[in-house]
């Protein structure tokens, strides 16, 4: 019996308007760090306080499973 694995992965959307790109910005697996859903969330913090390029109409960082779509 194999257990499947899900992955984690912090997201970063950007929008212009109706025009937004999401891109994959850091993907978490289990390992000696934890579990991935606890690392992503340990690590969110740190990336929010990035400063924003440029005057985007949102900036959205999100974790959530890898490859996971909105309900």
């Amino acid at each position: 019996c194999s257990v499947m694995e899900i992955l984690w992965a912090i997201y970063l959307t950007v929008c212009w308007g109706s025009n937004c790109k999401m891109q994959e910005v850091q993907r978490f697996e289990h390992g000696p760090m934890g579990n991935p859903q606890e690392q992503c969330e340990i690590m969110l913090p740190h990336y929010t306080q990035i400063p924003q390029d440029g005057t985007p109409d949102s900036v959205v960082w999100q974790c959530k499973p890898l490859n996971s779509t909105e309900v």
